[in-house]
């Protein structure tokens, strides 16, 4: 087994630990109200500046230090891995394309971690803000990079998937030994 197979496996492992333990403690904890609303993080879609104030009404002092302490903490380490994981997955499918070509590959997952990092910071603000200071630029400008966050990762993966069947038809299915 090569050193690149071990890392991508071990990577693998830690980043799905982390995403599993991430997404458990937002919904264990996190998900609010009679509604069950989610954590801004959870939204594909993004969210209203009413939204972000339903939201920050119902979340308690304990819940509110949990989302911008514990949580935020597991949130910055999870996108690095993840960027790290779709990078490394790329990198490894695309051994026949030019280095300039993988290299350009890389750009949608360093985009994804770079939008998932922006968007940690500025929801903490509106956490840490509450529901009677919250600015609405604040909530728009989260919101579009939960979105943006969302679409980088969706064109990362979508990128790895058109690669993976590039690979396979290229080859026959037959990898190198």
């Amino acid at each position: 087994m090569s050193t690149y197979t071990k890392a991508l496996i071990a990577l693998s492992a830690v980043t799905l630990v982390m995403y599993s333990s991430l997404v458990a403690t937002g919904v264990w904890h996190l998900v609010l109200g009679p509604d069950h609303l989610p954590p801004f993080d959870l939204r594909v879609l993004g969210y209203t500046y009413f939204d972000a104030r339903a939201y920050l009404s119902l979340l308690t002092p304990e819940q509110a230090a949990l989302y911008v302490g514990t949580l935020r903490k597991m949130d910055t380490i999870f996108p690095l891995l993840m960027g790290l994981w779709i990078g490394m997955c790329l990198w490894g499918v695309t051994r026949n394309l030019h280095p300039w070509s993988r290299l350009i590959l890389l750009i949608a997952p360093a985009s994804f971690t770079v939008m998932d990092l922006c968007e940690n910071a500025l929801i903490a603000e509106m956490v840490r803000s509450g529901p009677d200071a919250l600015e609405r630029d604040l909530v728009a400008l989260a919101s579009a990079y939960t979105m943006s966050k969302y679409v980088t990762l969706f064109v990362a993966f979508g990128l790895l998937l058109v690669m993976i069947v590039r690979t396979v038809g290229a080859t026959g299915g037959k990898t190198k030994p």
